[in-house]
């Protein structure tokens, strides 16, 4: 995707890697290495989700409505920060990052909000899980969204990492997982980590993107979870600003074979 036409309100550098924030209208988006696009957000509605892909991981919150601790493992801009806060003001969110440059850039340009019910750590996130005194209240969501040069970070990526989330979710937990298909042996390598650690996995293919999201929770058949009324998804797309009811018909396209969608069609 190509850097548009904008002004520049910041550019710099995290490590050998150019950074820009590009004013464009009422949007405010963060490109690394002039044309890789990382965030954005309305500066009227910083807590709107613009990036399809961030609507996508938050389809976690269909399969737990009510989180009171939640860990977000990739900070970037701080726009999923922005939108749990808004709707879960009393949710306590720990966000970990491991560039300090980037957490200020959030702070300083994309609206961050401050509240004793966020904490922001500059640290790595497999040493942030792994080192987790067994007296903190485990996580109802873990979102993972950690990249580095070389494209999914290794660290935490891996089967070791989501054994440490499986150990600090609650019983109905999920893990929403953001995954790029532009390395193929990786994805089906991500995958295969994540059906062995966990019970059951759904798979999100984003329309029009090489984004994957993967729901992975410790209960079975997590996808039935998903077949709410057309009224709950209704009322769930309106609360969120987010169209789960094309989310949600996407999942059952993907995650079910045909004799489930025979008997979806006939029950």
């Amino acid at each position: 995707m190509g850097r548009p036409a904008g002004k520049i309100v910041h550019r710099g550098h995290c490590g050998n890697t150019l950074v820009e924030v590009i004013d464009t209208g009422d949007q405010r988006s963060l490109y690394f290495s002039g044309n890789v696009l990382q965030s954005v957000i309305y500066r009227s509605t910083p807590h709107d989700l613009v990036l399809s892909y961030t609507q996508h991981m938050m389809s976690a919150l269909l399969l737990n409505r009510f989180p009171e601790q939640v860990l977000l493992v990739g900070l970037g801009a701080g726009s999923m920060v922005g939108f749990l806060h808004h709707h879960l003001p009393l949710c306590h969110i720990d966000a970990i990052d491991s560039s300090q440059y980037i957490i200020d850039l959030a702070r300083g340009y994309f609206q961050l909000p401050d509240s004793p019910e966020i904490a922001i750590q500059c640290c790595d996130g497999h040493d942030y899980v792994a080192g987790r005194s067994e007296d903190k209240p485990p996580y109802d969501l873990i979102l993972i969204d950690a990249f580095d040069h070389s494209g999914m970070s290794a660290s935490i990526y891996c089967a070791d990492f989501f054994k440490l989330c499986l150990q600090n979710l609650k019983p109905n937990g999920i893990l929403s997982l953001n995954l790029w298909s532009g390395d193929g042996k990786r994805m089906i390598a991500v995958k295969n980590d994540l059906a062995t650690c966990f019970s059951s996995v759904i798979e999100l293919p984003v329309p029009d993107r090489g984004n994957v999201i993967c729901l992975a929770g410790k209960k079975t058949n997590l996808i039935y979870t998903l077949e709410l009324s057309h009224q709950d998804q209704a009322n769930l797309s309106a609360q969120y600003g987010i169209n789960f009811r094309k989310i949600i018909k996407t999942c059952f396209k993907h995650n079910f074979g045909f004799r489930q969608k025979l008997a979806r069609f006939f029950s």
